[in-house]
């Protein structure tokens, strides 16, 4: 009887997670270093000229910069895992190509810059409401220097959800920062 009492403590521990707790993927709207900004428009709105909002077209740009230094150049071999180098043999030869080496102090790849954004038009149209996601909080130097009095910047985590509500309904009557989301994988 105790053997039988064992396993059930042993099953009902393993099934309310106490024994083998199990954690779920996170939130992709949680990731990363995230802004909320209220800032100028640029741009003409002709072609060549979009209408963007302030920082975004810098903040992209570097990271497309960072992407593209990031990425082999062509012409360049890379291995990985599981794949095989060229054998160097001579076709009599019956010895099997050798794995081609995988270097474990490979640094990884900077992700500078922003990696996504979304944008709502203030009520007057000449300011924006900006969500920013960034790898490297780096990427926020410039937008949190930006000390005129029009701009406003909140970092998610740090300032409420109700501030960064009530402030930025001030700018947009239907702003709704729940449904605000700016997703990266």
């Amino acid at each position: 009887m105790p053997r039988c009492l064992t396993w059930f403590v042993l099953f009902w521990l393993n099934a309310s997670g106490i024994l083998l707790a199990q954690k779920g993927a996170a939130d992709p709207t949680q990731r990363y270093f995230r802004l909320i900004c209220l800032v100028h428009l640029t741009g003409s709105g002709k072609a060549g000229d979009p209408i963007v909002p302030e920082y975004v077209v810098a903040g992209t740009a570097v990271a497309q910069a960072s992407l593209i230094a990031a990425a082999p150049l062509k012409g360049t071999a890379t291995a990985t895992a599981g794949s095989t180098a060229p054998a160097t043999t001579t076709p009599s030869s019956a010895t099997p190509p050798l794995p081609a080496p995988i270097s474990s102090a490979a640094p990884p790849v900077p992700r500078l810059g922003f990696l996504a954004w979304s944008m709502q038009k203030s009520d007057d149209g000449t300011m924006a409401i900006v969500h920013i996601v960034a790898a490297d909080p780096k990427a926020f130097v410039a937008i949190l220097a930006d000390t005129r009095p029009e701009i406003r910047v909140f970092q998610i985590g740090k300032d409420s959800a109700e501030t960064i509500q009530s402030t930025m309904q001030q700018y947009k009557k239907d702003f709704n920062l729940a449904s605000f989301e700016v997703p990266v994988q």
